[in-house]
């Protein structure tokens, strides 16, 4: 007895043992495209094996590869009949009879396959119950975009529910570019459950992306939201769908009719403000938190809506250069009741950062800028990271007192305290621009050098460019004094000292003619000219660098600057999308070349959704 299971043990181990051999070696003939010798190991390995589906194709597309149809014809027909509840034998039965030019055949077939699938869920057997589902899956595997969804719909009206394959069908939609149909289907799934607002969005946001049906999206969704007022997940769908399209003013009454509606103080216009901020749509998003400073000041969102009105308030300063000395002023006093309102604390502390900014940069009132810096560098509870960017601002505004030593101390402070951290890199970047300024090149240049590999990408740009600039400037005497009276415009510009720098920059060319420095003139007078708000004279210098020196480390810098003077303070959108399009294309390795895109496409779309609106 022994003996005969150890002979059965040893036939069954042959027997495998073969069997693997010849599925490694029938895989070789497939792979090297040698279809008849694998189409025999194929064959033998089905009739032992005839529930692998993997064997089965391999062994059906070795005869469709030699055209044996008839041969294939058979072996399907067998599977067909041996395995009726798998539907990709008969789907595949079809394919044959396609290839063959047996189209009425394959209609027939295919048809009486649809109506087998739904008889058989209506029979309720056990692991039948997503036939269609199996044959819609098969018929999509063979670009059957008619019959899978067929499958799908007459069982859903057999049987229901209403949302009954309803993913199936949204891939079916999506496949066969039928987007009102994909769209109808999304609302429908809504309707019933709401928790699905998500892969709604994902399943359309192609549709906002390529301009493709959006309009129909829309009226849609209005006609949803009007039927069904008590489903607010159609208020949120549109309101998503205006806001993709950029159509700020229609995504404010939007916001505005939601947070009436449902009782929640304003935080579908607090998302929006923000939203609205991001794309540099200052004027809804002052809308937005106007409209929520007016629900009064029990609100939940009240203070955010008054810190937010005053930051897009300085954007507009600060991003725009829209403003007039009366605006500054009653800013400034507006930042001023905000904070006796709610005090000085974290919670506030931006607000008075951008105080600080104001009274620095624009009404050059250096001492009460300082004096709030200060007191934000000492203020309890603030996080590490957001004192020492606020040391960094310190920093700067000593070193346009000309207080250097102080400067240097305030950005070694937090070049040492955050030493792998971008912030102190940033640190040890403004302290070496610092000796830049001063003429001291060769300790600049290393403390650069060392950056060069900085995690940000930005520090890294900025410490290559004001390398190479140091560099090629400073191997002759001569060259040396031209550099160090660049430099010192420089520091002019940064402590505003605009018409002073100027003068500085127009002597440098009578006194060094033909140097090298040329281009970084010409864009440094750029940009005083644009902080002077002559946008015109700017607008022509940006253009010299752009136009003669395209070669140069500043021509993408002079193409972005120009890019953001025409977007933001010129108001000529078309000239703007040009520029950003132009360092997409001629300059597609710039730093500049993700945020360039990132504008193109929110700039385009505001310009087609302001039209709309």
């Amino acid at each position: 007895m022994r003996s005969i299971f150890c002979l059965f043990i040893c036939l069954y181990v042959t027997n495998v043992f073969a069997q693997q051999a010849d599925d490694e070696l029938a895989a070789q003939f497939f792979y090297n495209e040698e279809y008849d010798k694998a189409e025999i190991l194929y064959k033998k390995l089905l009739k032992k094996n005839p529930e692998s589906v993997y064997i089965y194709q391999n062994y059906l597309e070795c005869l469709l590869k030699q055209k044996s149809f008839s041969e294939a014809e058979k072996v399907v027909s067998k599977q067909t009949k041996k395995f009726k509840s798998k539907p990709l034998y008969v789907v595949d039965l079809g394919y044959i009879y396609g290839l063959q030019g047996k189209e009425k055949e394959k209609k027939k077939l295919y048809e009486n396959a649809v109506s087998y699938a739904v008889e058989e869920m209506g029979n309720g057997r056990s692991g039948l119950v997503s036939m269609p589902e199996q044959l819609a899956s098969a018929f999509l595997s063979k670009q059957e975009y008619g019959f899978a969804k067929s499958a799908l719909i007459k069982a859903r009206k057999a049987y229901g529910p209403a949302t009954l394959f309803a993913q199936n069908l949204i891939e079916v939609y999506k496949l066969t570019k039928d987007y009102e149909s994909l769209i109808n289907e999304c609302l429908l799934v809504l309707n019933f459950d709401a928790t699905q607002l998500r892969s709604t969005k994902a399943n359309l946001v192609f549709l906002v992306d390529t301009d493709t049906k959006i309009d129909y999206l829309q009226e849609k969704a209005s006609i949803y939201v009007q039927k069904y007022p008590e489903k607010t997940v159609y208020d949120e769908l549109l309101l998503w769908v205006f806001v993709q399209q950029k159509k700020f003013n229609s995504a404010f009454r939007q916001a505005s009719a939601m947070d009436r509606r449902n009782k929640t103080e304003g935080k579908n216009l607090i998302d929006l403000a923000i939203i609205c901020l991001s794309n540099k749509n200052y004027a809804v998003a002052i809308k937005c938190y106007d409209k929520i400073i007016d629900f009064g000041a029990d609100g939940y969102f009240y203070l955010n809506a008054k810190m937010g009105s005053l930051e897009t308030n300085y954007k507009l300063i600060s991003e725009t250069g829209q403003y007039t000395s009366e605006d500054l002023n009653l800013l400034i006093n507006r930042y001023l009741a905000v904070l006796t309102q709610f005090g000085k604390s974290p919670q506030t502390a931006k607000s008075m950062k951008q105080l600080s900014d104001l009274y620095i940069y624009y009404k050059h009132d250096l001492d009460s800028g300082v004096s709030i810096l200060e007191s934000l560098v000492v203020m309890p509870r603030l996080q590490q990271k957001t004192r020492g960017a606020y040391k960094l601002a310190l920093g700067d505004a000593m070193l346009m007192k000309n207080e250097v030593w102080d400067a240097t101390l305030l950005y070694g402070q937090v070049d040492k305290a955050f030493k792998e951290d971008p912030l102190g890199q940033e640190a040890k970047f403004r302290n070496a621009k610092l000796s830049f300024y001063r003429g001291d090149f060769e300790w600049s240049k290393d403390q650069l050098d060392v950056l060069k590999t900085a995690t940000s990408q930005l520090i890294s740009n900025n410490a290559i460019e004001l390398s190479l600039l140091i560099k090629d400037n400073t191997g002759l005497d001569s060259s040396t004094e031209a550099m160090a009276a660049f430099a010192h415009a420089q520091l002019l510009l940064f402590q505003n000292k605009l018409e002073e720098s100027l003068e500085e920059l127009n002597q440098l060319p009578f006194k060094y003619p033909k140097h090298a420095l040329e281009d970084e003139i010409y864009y440094v007078k750029a940009q005083i000219y644009e902080k002077q708000r002559k946008y015109t004279k700017a607008e022509e210098y940006y253009n010299t660098v752009v136009k003669f020196f395209s070669d140069d480390i500043l021509a993408d810098n002079a193409l972005y600057a120009l890019a953001q003077l025409y977007d933001l303070k010129l108001n000529q959108p078309k000239k703007a999308l040009e520029m950003y399009e132009r360092i997409i294309f001629d300059y597609n390795s710039s730093l500049f070349v993700v945020d360039a895109r990132k504008r193109y496409k929110a700039l385009k779309r505001a310009t087609q959704g302001a039209k709309s609106q």
